[in-house]
């Protein structure tokens, strides 16, 4: 017999088979090691980053894509926001639609304004919504910059959130 002959012959005896399953037995398989603290926590992480994430349900009465849109574009969740179809509530103001806090209200047929109302939503939570007018009592922004920027961002949001 050669060197790798015998040496192949040794590893098959039945003596050292029964020894490799007593070690692996008593301390794990060879290829095994133990990991330290540090190293389990990057496993744990690297595992957390990859476990999927489960999606809440959207009860906010926006379509999917526009939410999803709004919320890349601006870094605001918008789970808590709340449409209002055929509402009333705009005409009282002599609107089609507008925002107020979490509430969208959109009049009769006025679904496509959305985007728009929904862009407005981010801007009073960034707080550069100030009032310049009143009407029945409801205090109205009428700024033509913030105006622009919602057809702007409301479009961008539709095309960004597919």
């Amino acid at each position: 017999m050669e060197g790798g002959e015998l040496s192949e012959a040794i590893d098959a005896s039945p003596r050292q088979l029964a020894q490799r399953r007593r070690i692996d037995a008593t301390f794990g398989p060879v290829a095994q090691r133990a990991t330290d603290a540090l190293e389990e926590d990057e496993a744990d992480t690297a595992q957390a980053k990859a476990a999927p994430v489960q999606r809440q349900e959207n009860r906010t009465g926006m379509p999917d894509g526009l939410k999803a849109g709004i919320e890349a574009l601006s870094g605001t969740d918008l789970s808590d926001v709340r449409v209002h179809r055929n509402s009333a509530q705009p005409a009282q103001l002599n609107a089609l639609a507008y925002a107020q806090g979490n509430d969208i209200h959109l009049g009769p047929g006025q679904d496509h304004h959305l985007p728009h109302e929904a862009w407005h939503v981010v801007q009073q939570r960034e707080g550069r919504v100030q009032p310049t007018m009143q009407m029945a009592g409801v205090d109205i922004n009428d700024d033509a910059g913030l105006e622009a920027e919602a057809d702007r961002m409301g479009d961008e949001a539709l095309r960004h959130g597919g």
